[in-house]
């Protein structure tokens, strides 16, 4: 624990005496700044089109961010994610004008952004060798984008954002590492606007359970009140 308060202590210090008066390191958070409002905005919205242009906007914002601070990795991983985003709203604004993308370009593609990412992981880490966090790192933050690229293709969001959510837990290493401070805040807001997302669905579908609860013990009460007064019908009749 005391080491680990000690690397955030340090990082302070850097950011106070030497980062903050460093116009490279300003204007990287610059952009950091605008892929923070433009992802923020992508988790509270349902629309998969929407979502997708808003994550490739923030996105581009982080690769060119990452260019400044030398992160190299990211700067081409955010760049391939960035595209791919593009594409593949692209396809799914063809769909909504009736002018649907076959299905199979939609996995050719994703196979051709999986095997980039894939292979620049390969070239950077292990051939160009450029500073990072550590190799371990590099891929668990490859696997959690190519996760990315699946929920581009299959409907719905949810893989799309639980493989974010994800990378983004992975890409905070990344960032503090090369001090990167507005993209570490961008990835827990990004988390934690993901996890307001759910606990919002998960409280609509516990009202919507709850009503249909009470729907089902009305009709059955009104079921039950029914054969009572049918029951004293006989009986009244009866007599």
């Amino acid at each position: 624990m005391d080491a680990i308060i000690e690397v955030f202590r340090s990082e302070i210090y850097d950011i106070i005496h030497y980062h903050s008066r460093n116009p490279i390191w300003i204007t990287s958070q610059v952009f950091a700044f605008f892929a923070l409002v433009t992802m923020f905005w992508s988790f509270q919205i349902k629309d998969k089109l929407k979502m997708m242009l808003l994550l490739g906007l923030g996105t581009t914002f982080l690769a060119i961010s990452a260019a400044f601070l030398g992160n190299w990795t990211l700067t081409v991983l955010f760049g391939v994610a960035s595209l791919r985003n593009y594409v593949f709203c692209y396809f799914e604004w063809r769909g909504l004008k009736n002018r649907p993308v076959a299905r199979k370009w939609w996995w050719v593609w994703a196979a051709i952004f999986i095997s980039t990412t894939v292979i620049s992981t390969i070239v950077l880490v292990y051939i160009v060798q450029v500073d990072t966090a550590g190799a371990w790192l590099e891929w668990l933050i490859t696997i959690t984008l190519s996760g990315l690229v699946i929920g581009n293709v299959i409907s719905g969001t949810h893989l799309m954002r639980v493989s974010f959510v994800a990378n983004r837990a992975f890409n905070i290493i990344n960032h503090w590492y090369f001090s990167n401070i507005i993209a570490v805040i961008i990835a827990c807001l990004t988390i934690s606007s993901n996890i307001i997302f759910y606990t919002r669905e998960l409280i609509a579908w516990i009202r919507k359970r709850r009503a249909e609860k009470l729907e089902v013990e009305e009709a059955r009460a009104e079921y039950a009140q029914r054969i009572e007064n049918a029951e004293n019908t006989e009986v009244e009749d009866e007599g």
